[in-house]
């Protein structure tokens, strides 16, 4: 006696009979059979392969999603919908074993997976299936009840064999091939050679504008055992193979799709693989996307990108949606591509090519190179670079384009309704994956479509953030014309990235985050003779993101990137004639981008080589063209004659110049010289020297009198200039992500509050508290595309009070904070954007 068919029953049959075939359906039925049709806006309908990594453990899923049937309706049924999961071929070197590739929680290459409800994604099954060796699997999903099976045969089964439906995958594990980095032209590296020189900016200004590097990473895998000979060399690479990939195994539910592996490539006007966009900038829509505007119906190619604009604004925008040829992808457009996520993660665009290849996520480490001397590295974000009009919203219509911005790393998870790459809570004895949980800020809510557990603590990436592996701070043994200590390189020298879909990554260069400067006998770095030159190597590894194959010892590291820094700091003491037997005498000091130092303390003194007592005295208003030295600072400024032997103590003004004028009737060659001040480090500072005749307003020669020459002379050079040969100290921190470390000779400890980025890309690159002879000062670095910055520090005292004060610094290079000296009583100090 057959058991009676509930109401929640028959909802759940009828759903089947849509899409399934069945056959013979009660003793004595009329026998009907049920095709499906290949629906292109679901990717389980063919058969597109999961990828992964050698050592990474796949969860693939199949699910049935029945419309308006809920996980409740499911109560009370005495069916199991129990299945089998099993691998029925192997690419592999070795053949298919218990070792490779193999299911967890298994003691067999067989799996017993159970159905489960994942809502808005139906009735599904999953299983966990790792390889260490790169290779291609398919695998056979039967899902079987007995009981069921045998309602539909009735006293006409053929056994009850119990099949109620089967699904194939594909499941491919790659060996990563050595990263390919190349330079991408920027404004401060507008040739991509990788030579850096200061920047005209808008406000008359020079800085050193970043630089990016971009990786690009592959993966390959053996087509042997039943496929030999099929691939040229028995070798497929990713993405590159992709369409190739396609033509050879793409099958569907439909009778064409189904005629040979291949078959279903490019049927019903679409290709079944097509699941990705490009990563080029070209516009246009087709008319079956859901865009509003650029729409052009003779377009079979759609732009993907946010057409219609973002459902959120600034660092939100990035989440979509996104067109495609089906439509759009739904708000919330976070990677990697998943089939039972096809309404977030479909970026179809019309064509198959090595762009719609679903690469997995890549770990790769970028170094700068031990003997570097210059440079650091930083975070890029995506959206600053795929991204059409930089000075607009990202969320603003047709902005952005080839998405994925963020993505799930492993892109599956415990706990999770997702497929692909999986990750465990924690691994034991290897790194995996470095991505944290994510959290949906209270401000910001998810689309309604979502579900609450795609958001709730997930492993969101934001492409291309970085993990500091080794980060520098620190300071030479130096001091600069104003007296603060050279810093060292000062960031990350070496960071792990993640690549995106496309199987890229960039990375930053900072050009200007310090020095490695050697100082001389008197502990003096004198950069300032316009030979200043850095110079650095970039490399980078591509690492397994989980399980590191024990099998794979191949160099993966790849080609190597030269930069060179050419800076312009210079120091130059010149005079030319004022009046009768008078000169005057002016000092120049600009920094490393050639921008004027204002404030730098300079020492000048004058003797006649025959014993004459030339007259000094500072003029603060008087300039002779083509110095101007008004507004310089100091003691001296604005003092009488001083005679031979005297010093005359001033600071430079606005231009970088402070002056003196010198007195001499004697037809005597003066020697005229200038000490920075602030470059003293025990003993002498910075010097320059010049000979001048001030009664024949020429330049002379030391021991005799000259009146030959033109009304100018330059700077002699005392103090060696030194630089970049051999590291000056500092400290060197591993970390896995590392906190911003005080470098030493610091005395409070530095954090810094992490920022919301803006439309115009700001970060905080490194802060620090450095120690001088005069007090503590605070020292950073922000890098963004505007040309100052506003910073909120926190002063804490010792009793724990806090006092918050604004101030406002240049970008793009390391400065030391205006107007804020640090008072005895500060123990710790906070840094963030304002």
């Amino acid at each position: 006696m057959r058991f009676r068919l509930g109401v929640t029953f028959v909802t759940l049959l009828a759903a089947m009979t849509a899409l399934f075939v069945w056959a013979g359906m009660a003793a004595g039925a009329t026998k009907t059979t049920y095709i499906q049709t290949a629906d292109p806006t679901d990717p389980q309908n063919t058969n597109i392969p999961y990828l992964a990594w050698a050592g990474e453990t796949v969860r693939v899923t199949k699910c049935l999603n029945f419309e308006g049937f809920q996980a409740s309706d499911l109560n009370g049924l005495n069916f199991s919908l129990s299945g089998t999961l099993n691998i029925s071929g192997w690419s592999g070197t070795d053949q298919a074993g218990p070792n490779t590739p193999f299911f967890l929680q298994s003691n067999s290459q067989g799996l017993t997976v159970t159905g489960q409800w994942i809502r808005n994604r139906g009735l599904c099954w999953s299983g966990l299936i790792t390889s260490e060796k790169p290779g291609l699997a398919t695998l056979k999903l039967a899902v079987n009840d007995p009981n069921l099976e045998r309602w539909f045969e009735g006293s006409k089964s053929d056994g009850g064999h119990g099949v109620l439906f089967e699904h194939d995958f594909l499941v491919i594990w790659m060996q990563s091939q050595a990263p390919v980095i190349t330079e991408v032209p920027t404004p401060g590296d507008p040739a991509g050679d990788g030579t850096f020189k200061p920047v005209l900016q808008s406000d008359g200004s020079y800085a050193f504008e970043p630089g990016l590097v971009k990786a690009e990473v592959k993966g390959t895998f053996p087509l042997l055992q039943n496929w030999s000979g099929l691939a040229p060399n028995d070798t497929v690479t990713l993405p590159d193979d992709w369409k190739w990939l396609q033509d050879n195994f793409a099958i569907d539910a439909s009778p064409l799709g189904s005629q040979s592996p291949g078959a279903a490539g490019s049927l019903y006007g679409f290709n079944r693989w097509d699941i990705h966009d490009d990563d080029l900038a070209t516009e246009g829509h087709t008319a079956s996307s859901f865009c509003t505007s650029d729409v052009d119906p003779a377009l079979t190619i759609d732009a993907v990108d946010n057409c219609n604009g973002s459902w959120g604004s600034g660092d939100w925008a990035d989440f979509g949606p996104f067109s495609n040829i089906f439509g759009g992808t739904n708000g919330w457009a976070v990677g990697p591509f998943d089939p039972i996520r096809a309404d977030s993660t479909l970026l179809s665009d019309g064509k198959v090519d090595a762009g719609d290849a679903p690469m997995p996520a890549l770990r790769v480490d970028v170094t700068l190179g031990a003997a570097s001397t210059v440079g650091t590295l930083s975070a890029v974000d995506k959206t600053d670079i795929y991204i059409r009009d930089s000075s607009k919203d990202p969320g603003d219509n047709h902005n952005l384009y080839a998405p994925f911005y963020k993505a799930y790393i492993p892109a599956a998870w415990n706990g999770s309704s997702t497929s692909g790459v999986f990750g465990a809570s924690f691994a034991n004895n290897y790194a995996s994956f470095l991505t944290q949980g994510f959290d949906l800020p209270s401000s910001v809510a998810a689309p309604a479509s979502v579900d609450s557990n795609l958001f709730s603590h997930a492993p969101l990436y934001d492409y291309w953030d970085a993990f500091p592996l080794m980060t520098q701070s620190g300071y030479n043994g130096c001091y600069d014309v104003s007296g603060d200590p050279f810093p060292l390189p000062t960031g990350n020298l070496s960071q792990a990235v993640y690549t995106d879909e496309h199987g890229e990554a960039y990375v930053q260069f900072n050009p200007d985050a310090g020095n490695v400067l050697t100082p001389d006998s008197n502990g003096r770095c004198d950069i300032y003779t316009g030979s200043l030159v850095g110079n650095a190597t970039i490399t980078a590894t591509s690492v397994y993101p989980d399980q590191v194959p024990t099998y794979d010892h191949s160099n993966k590291i790849s080609n190597v990137l030269a930069k060179t820094v050419d800076f312009d700091p210079s120091k130059v003491l010149a005079c030319v004639p004022k009046g009768t037997n008078e000169a005057f005498c002016v000092e120049t000091v600009k920094d490393l981008e050639g921008n004027p130092v204002e404030g730098a303390p300079v020492e000048f003194s004058a003797q006649g080589s025959q014993g004459a007592s030339p007259t000094l005295g500072a003029d603060a208003t008087a300039g002779v063209p083509p110095y101007d030295t008004t507004g310089q600072g100091g003691p001296s400024a604005g003092s009488g004659p001083i005679f031979a032997g005297g010093f005359i103590d001033l600071t430079t003004n606005a231009k970088g110049e402070a002056g003196i004028y010198v007195h001499s009737s004697t037809n005597d060659c003066v020697d005229v010289s200038v000490e920075n001040t602030g470059t003293r480090n025990g003993g002498a500072g910075i010097f320059r020297d010049v000979d001048f005749n001030p009664t024949a307003g020429a330049a002379c020669s030391n021991g005799g009198t000259d009146n030959s020459g033109g009304g100018t002379t330059t700077a002699t050079t005392s103090g060696t200039t030194t630089s970049g040969s051999t590291a000056g100290g500092g400290q060197v921190v591993l970390a896995s992500p590392v906190a911003l470390t005080a470098p030493a000779p610091t005395v409070a400890p530095v954090s810094v509050a992490k920022t919301t980025k803006v439309v115009k890309a700001m970060s905080l690159v490194s802060a620090s508290v450095i120690k001088t002879r005069t007090g503590r000062y605070l020292s950073v670095r922000v890098n963004g595309s505007a040309k100052t910055a506003q910073l909120r520090i926190t002063l804490i005292s010792k009793n724990g009070k806090s006092h918050i004060v604004l101030r406002t610094v240049k970008t793009n290079r390391v400065v030391r904070v205006a107007n804020l000296k640090l008072a005895p009583t500060v123990k710790s100090v906070r840094v963030g954007l304002a």
